[in-house]
């Protein structure tokens, strides 16, 4: 049996006029009420009649847009879309959510239709939290995911990856080292089974030197300080992000350091500290995937179908290696 406005009322001890104002967005109701009715929505996977019945009226022309940090490449994405967005007439709602609740909280507007579609740069809760909010509106991301609910922009990094270990030894270089974002990281994933597969056909060139962070605030910093206390570095080093690389290069450069001719880096992203750089890097072409994300969303909520844009990634060789 369908569950009904009612259902909900008696399940999270209130009335129907609160979980309306809930449902609908307007008028006040105490935070704890709020999460009770929410909670009930979700167990009685209750989807509201008035939206199912005329979205015409219930589209807000807005998607929430969440992310937990800020950094170049994020700026990237954030304007491709927001541009994309903009051409047909959607706003791009910015949501900064660095914990579990405030994530929920935030994709608990698709249920009160404040918003028509979310989609998310990076995550806080498990998927298996967050795909239930896809019965309330699309969810798209650019992280790697294959889901039948939620749409993922994704560039495999497994050829791109194992491309650069090749470039590196067609350059002469014998010991590579990896700064890798955080383990459980399906990127991170990907690229680690490229290594296994290089090392297999090339097994006297030294991957031994590896570091792994879980955020890029710092971390081109703090591989640089591994690598200068190495009595025999790396020659070259490949990153997982612009901003790592460019940070791990200025570490270099100041303890006197010389690059590429001390240390060859490539770095991952094209990003607008890569161009600055000279960085030699790969280009997953960011506004393609902004632009994908955008049309799954666009055709799920107008029930349309806009094209993809095929998405060719391409290594950029500059003065870095």
């Amino acid at each position: 049996m369908t569950a009904t406005i009612f259902d909900i009322a008696k399940l999270a001890q209130t009335s129907k006029s609160t979980v309306s104002r809930v449902i609908s967005g307007n008028g006040y109701v105490k935070a704890e009420t709020r999460e009770r009715v929410l909670q009930a929505i979700h167990e009685l996977n209750y989807v509201p009649n008035q939206i199912a019945r005329d979205l015409k009226y219930q589209r807000t022309q807005t998607i929430g847009f969440l992310t937990n940090t800020y950094y170049t490449n994020v700026g990237d994405f954030i304007r491709a879309f927001a541009s994309i967005a903009k051409q047909y007439h959607y706003q791009t709602s910015i949501y900064l959510v660095d914990n579990e609740e405030d994530e929920l909280n935030t994709l608990n507007l698709l249920v009160t239709h404040q918003i028509d579609g979310a989609f998310l740069l990076s995550k806080v809760n498990d998927w298996q939290k967050i795909t239930p909010y896809t019965r309330f509106g699309p969810i798209a991301t650019w992280r790697r995911l294959d889901s039948a609910q939620i749409y993922s922009s994704y560039v495999d990094h497994y050829p791109l990856y194992l491309r650069a270990m090749t470039y590196l030894k067609q350059q002469g270089v014998h010991k590579i080292g990896h700064i890798f974002n955080d383990r459980a990281s399906i990127n991170t994933i990907a690229r680690l089974e490229a290594v296994k597969t290089f090392e297999i056909e090339n097994p006297t060139i030294d991957q031994t030197w590896r570091q792994f962070f879980w955020t890029v605030e710092g971390a081109g910093e703090m591989a640089a300080a591994q690598w200068l206390k190495q009595d025999n570095p790396p020659e070259a080093v490949i990153t997982y992000s612009d901003y790592v690389a460019v940070y791990f290069i200025k570490c270099l450069r100041a303890a006197g350091y010389r690059v590429p001719e001390d240390c060859q880096v490539i770095g991952f992203e094209n990003d607008t500290f890569g161009r600055l750089f000279d960085l030699t890097t790969f280009d997953p072409h960011v506004d393609l995937q902004a632009a994908n994300s955008f049309y799954y969303l666009y055709n799920q909520i107008n029930h349309v179908h806009l094209p993809y844009q095929k998405i060719e990634p391409e290594m950029i060789i500059r003065k870095t290696c």
